[in-house]
């Protein structure tokens, strides 16, 4: 419990922290879906499975276009899809993240890396096992993309991020010292202000 304590208390910081006066800031809108890791299916698998839909968004500023950092969120109403031993099976992402750019033309790729909350909701199939179980842990994320401006204030994104729990997670969900993670990859639509 303490570290979900420290990672809510760095998050809040993290939107806290006065913006530099030449920052800019900006909101993406994202859509994608989940694969790899904990997660069971394969990108052509989870492109596939449309009921394994992810979206949210990211919120965060940038300095001279190369520094910044972001709020991500995250959900996944059917994380393990439909006709599994679960009824329903949901995942919420919270993560405070540093983001690295390199401003190169028409083209911006990215790097960032943070930490957060990853929430874990499933509903059993009535005879399959419990009733529903929740788990929320401490994580950390690392990924990249490129943004592609379109017209100005409005742009392209593409994303890919690797998500993982520090600790192992809870023992009705996972294997023993198993760390719950997965892979998240997106496309979304970015607006600056």
């Amino acid at each position: 419990m303490k570290s979900v304590r420290a990672v809510l208390l760095g998050i809040a910081a993290l939107l806290l922290v006065p913006a530099v006066v030449s920052a800019q800031g900006g909101l993406t809108m994202f859509v994608g879906g989940n694969f790899g890791g904990s997660s069971g299916v394969s990108l052509d698998q989870s492109i596939d499975d449309r009921s394994r839909l992810s979206f949210g968004a990211r919120f965060g500023t940038m300095t001279a276009g190369i520094l910044g950092g972001e709020i991500d969120i995250g959900y996944t109403p059917d994380f393990y899809g439909k006709g599994t031993v679960f009824d329903s099976s949901s995942v919420l992402t919270v993560m405070g993240n540093g983001v690295i750019a390199i401003p190169a033309g028409l083209v911006h790729p990215y790097v960032v890396a943070g930490v957060g909350l990853i929430r874990r909701t499933v509903s059993y199939v009535p005879g399959e096992g419990g009733d529903s179980v929740t788990d929320t842990r401490a994580a950390y994320a690392i990924g990249g993309g490129v943004h592609f401006p379109l017209v100005p204030h409005l742009g392209f994104n593409a994303d890919v991020r690797y998500f993982r729990n520090f600790s192992p997670g809870n023992s009705l969900m996972d294997l023993p010292d198993e760390k719950f993670s997965f892979v998240r990859g997106t496309v979304g639509a970015s607006f600056s202000f």
